[in-house]
């Protein structure tokens, strides 16, 4: 699983750093706007920054799987006695692991940025948890997205595809905010998403 997980690294590199490197300037940025005081601005950079990370985190499962199709990598693989539900276990914890790496950092940072320069509020501390894990579960969402349109045999599709279905998981956020219940249905559309991809992947012909 180590070496399949390697492989889709390295064949999607640009795509998994470049959430990392959005996410490293993000904090920077963070951290420029509370030193200098002006903290108001940090909430509406945050929240512009956000849909930056989520159309990264949908490329890159656009990416794995328009990549497997052009290249025929699962085929490939397949002669190597390697399962496609191995192969695609692989790819989405590749996935889960870019998401995580892009926004766990933003998070721990806010959190010492709202602790160190703001009143400890009693509300801090749900609210935190609510909102970093409504983000991490927004950022897979969106991910499964782009695995499902990747999947597609059609370049329109895919490069148009993702846009609506990427809205749609931000309107949610904007519409519904951050909380259990935002939650409950991001977890239920990631799990549709991900059995519709499971689906359509290990029925593909070679």
């Amino acid at each position: 699983m180590l070496t399949l997980i390697r492989r889709e690294i390295r064949d999607n590199l640009i795509y998994v750093l470049a959430p990392c490197v959005v996410s490293i300037l993000t904090v920077g940025i963070l951290v420029s706007v509370f030193l200098s005081g002006i903290r108001a601005a940090a909430i509406p950079f945050a929240g512009l920054m956000l849909p930056v990370l989520f159309l990264g985190f949908g490329a890159l499962g656009s990416a794995q799987m328009y990549g497997d199709r052009t290249n025929r990598i699962s085929p490939l693989l397949s002669t190597l006695a390697v399962t496609r539900d191995r192969i695609l276990a692989a790819r989405v914890l590749t996935g889960v692991l870019a998401v995580l790496a892009a926004l766990v950092p933003v998070i721990v940072a806010s959190v010492i940025l709202l602790q160190t320069f703001l009143p400890p509020f009693e509300f801090y501390r749900r609210m935190v948890v609510e909102v970093s894990v409504t983000a991490i579960l927004a950022g897979l969402a969106c991910y499964c997205v782009g695995l499902l349109v990747g999947g597609t045999t059609s370049r329109a599709w895919l490069l148009v595809g993702n846009l609506p279905l990427l809205a749609l998981c931000a309107s949610l956020l904007l519409v519904k905010g951050f909380g259990p219940d935002v939650m409950l249905i991001l977890v239920v559309l990631i799990g549709a998403l991900l059995v519709r991809t499971w689906l359509r992947f290990t029925t593909a012909s070679l």
